[in-house]
């Protein structure tokens, strides 16, 4: 009797192992199912790495690229030209801006009668027109000019502040009005010494006899913006000169004129109004005719020569493009 229950105690042992032997096998089986392979990189490499193909892709470059500052972002990538083909062009200038045959016929003329800029295509304002595709609006440029004097002037000297210079930048009393405009006058002024004034903040300025400089080139762009409101309107710095110097140092820049004023005076003051009223400005006192070679880029150191017209040109041109 003895050995029989020994023997069935042996075997429910027996069968108890087996058991447990079972459930470690399976526990052990889930466990290296479940786990995840040693080398996987999912936790760090977000989803949008991965490429169709099941790769990485390069994650690492589009970092690097949106690590650049944007400055030098910009200057490594080539920026695509406007395009402005068909567009209207006009010109609101004094001297280096005329054209016999090509400004209205009450107008002071400069070219070709001076320099050797002999035809038209010479001139800077065509070469911008040749080299964006634009067509000529109006051309409401007279020589010997300012910016300031009387506004209520109807002749062909009116100053650039009148209501006749801003009427004639379309062609004829129903012209269209011009896509984009560029206004490039205010050396006479610095010339005849008009009082350069201090632009602080927009103001609305009165009609009249303006004899400062800052109040006139603001009431000059104060009408532009209400008579050509869906302008493109540029306003352009002033090339150096050495007309006028009446300094102690004569001949020596930068030159001065008799109130102590310096071409980047005025310059200072067209930018700082014309960008109170968000407008852009054209820093062609920076096309690369300068104080030491006015010699070589104009015919008496104001006026461009072919050149000089030439460089003009180039710096407006890429101005408006890019």
């Amino acid at each position: 009797m003895k050995k029989r229950k020994s023997s069935g105690n042996f075997i429910g042992i027996g069968l108890l192992c087996l058991l447990f032997l079972c459930v470690a096998v399976f526990s052990i089986f889930f466990v290296c199912c479940s786990k995840p392979s040693s080398d996987s990189s999912e936790e760090t490499i977000p989803p949008e790495t991965f490429s169709e193909t099941g790769g990485i892709s390069d994650n690492t470059a589009a970092q690097t690229e949106s690590s650049v500052p944007p400055s030098e972002e910009a200057s490594t990538e080539q920026k695509e030209a406007r395009n402005l083909t068909g567009l209207k062009l006009s010109i609101l200038g004094d001297s280096i801006s005329t054209f016999d045959g090509y400004i209205p016929t009450d107008y002071n003329i400069f070219y070709p009668n001076y320099g050797d800029i002999s035809t038209v295509e010479k001139t800077w304002w065509f070469q911008v027109l040749s080299s964006t595709g634009m067509e000529l609006n109006a051309n409401a440029s007279s020589s010997n000019t300012d910016v300031s004097g009387d506004s209520s002037d109807t002749t062909g000297s009116a100053p650039g502040c009148s209501f006749k210079r801003i009427n004639d930048l379309t062609p004829g009393d129903d012209g269209p009005a011009p896509d984009i405009l560029i206004v490039f006058m205010g050396v006479n002024d610095f010339l005849r010494s008009v009082e350069l004034g201090n632009f602080t903040t927009p103001e609305a300025q009165q009609e009249g006899v303006i004899t400062n400089f800052c109040d006139a080139y603001e009431l000059m762009l104060q009408k532009l913006a209400a008579t050509y409101p869906k302008t493109q309107i540029y306003f352009c710095t002033l090339l150096e000169t050495n007309a006028g110097d009446v300094d102690d140092n004569p001949g020596a820049f930068p030159s001065t004129n008799e109130n102590g004023n310096t071409i980047a005076d005025f310059n200072a003051e067209i930018a700082t109004i014309a960008s109170a009223y968000n407008y852009p400005v054209i820093d062609v006192h920076n096309c690369g005719i300068t104080y030491d070679n006015l010699s070589d880029y104009t015919i008496d150191g104001t006026h461009p020569n072919a050149e000089g017209a030439h460089l003009i040109a180039e710096y407006i041109t890429k101005s408006l493009l890019y």
